[in-house]
């Protein structure tokens, strides 16, 4: 009877504990996680401020964010040198609404590099100041004729259909002139360890910093200073690292961005051929940097160390990183490998975004 009593109490006050104190602790949210949450949020280059918000909203109570009149968002713990610096860009591809025909169809321009025939036929959200307006990037005349130029259909092509008929019909929606569009996003799960949608690139690398953000004892960084930050505009012409390239004076920088794996079908394996659910990647060289030898080395005896796997490849396309080394840093990018990369099913696999995420807080604690 004695033991039944003590085990209704422990349970009592642990039922008490969680009424009493949930409120106030955050949830705890794995990179996975965070990255089916981000990637849902829009955020096309230059209207990234809802993805900046949504990552802040989550960052550890003992930092001190910062945001600029860009939307960049970063915080820096620490003093002394070596002052290392991770970066994730919060941006995605899309397009931003440029005119409206007399028949009621939007015209648009571009951000960032995609197909635009990917988008053909496809549904489309236009972000109002009023909300989401749903549209359809309307086929070509000649859609259903055989052997079209289909590389001959570019932005200026692109029509949206809104269901009206008229230039006031889409005023009175809610539409107007520099409004952000996003493809219609669906998260597309083929097992538990494995996912493709649009915007991995890069939410994944902003999931990564913000669950390795949770995890380190910011009381414990000594001779060193760490910055974690969220930039803007990679997309369109690497703007945000710029700006911030300028302002942080660093000695390394870790880009956390894609690694853009030919492990595809389809794809040449004699190039950037980096499997799925491997581990974390270090791009070793890529269009707009070559990382130096000795800390890549540096890099994976840390992984090892914390018995992290990790890859190391080559590929194409830059990184943030690479604005930050004329200021004097060495660019060491941090990636994933991901297939498909810029259309609407950029894959990723779990291991890898975990492995990634594990690296970062293993670099935070154990650089020297």
């Amino acid at each position: 009877m004695m033991k039944k009593n003590i085990l209704f109490v422990l349970l009592l006050m642990v039922f008490l504990y969680g009424v009493l104190f949930s409120h106030t602790i955050k949830e705890s949210k794995t990179s996975w996680q965070l990255l089916k949450e981000l990637v849902l949020i829009p955020g096309v280059s230059g209207y990234e401020g809802q993805v900046a918000d949504f990552i802040q909203s989550r960052l550890p109570q003992e930092v001190k964010p910062q945001k600029d009149e860009m939307q960049n968002l970063w915080f820096t713990v620490g003093s002394g040198r070596p002052h290392l610096v991770f970066v994730a860009h919060t941006d995605e591809l899309g397009f931003v609404v440029e005119g409206i025909t007399p028949e009621g169809l939007l015209k648009v321009s571009s951000r960032g590099g995609f197909l635009p025939q990917m988008y053909e036929g496809h549904a489309v959200e236009i972000h109002t100041k009023t909300g989401i307006v749903g549209g359809i990037v309307a086929p070509r005349p000649n859609y259903f004729q055989r052997n079209l130029e289909i590389s001959a259909y570019t932005t200026a092509d692109i029509a949206i259909y809104l269901g009206v008929s008229s230039q006031e019909e889409v005023r009175a929606l809610g539409v107007s002139n520099g409004d952000s569009i996003t493809i219609r996003k669906k998260i597309v799960e083929f097992s538990p360890e494995l996912l493709a949608t649009r915007a991995v690139d890069d939410r994944a690398g902003c999931a990564a910093l913000l669950e390795a953000s949770c995890r380190v004892d910011w009381t414990k960084i000594e001779n060193k200073t760490i910055t974690f930050a969220w930039d803007v505009q990679e997309e369109t012409g690497l703007f945000g690292a710029s700006h911030l390239a300028v302002k942080l004076d660093a000695d390394y920088v870790f880009p956390v961005d894609t690694f853009v794996s030919s492990a595809g079908p389809f794809d040449s394996r004699r190039f950037a051929h980096l499997p799925l659910g491997k581990g974390a990647v270090l791009r070793a060289i890529d269009s707009s940097n070559i990382a130096p030898y000795a800390q890549l080395k540096k890099v994976i005896a840390i992984a090892r160390a914390n018995k992290i796997p990790i890859q190391l490849g080559n590929t194409r396309g830059g990184n943030d990183g690479s604005v930050f080394v004329p200021h004097g840093a060495v660019d060491i990018p941090l990636s994933w490998p991901g297939t498909y990369s810029h259309s609407f099913i950029e894959k990723i696999h779990r291991a890898d975004l975990e492995a990634l995420t594990d690296l970062i807080a293993a670099l935070v604690r154990d650089w020297e």
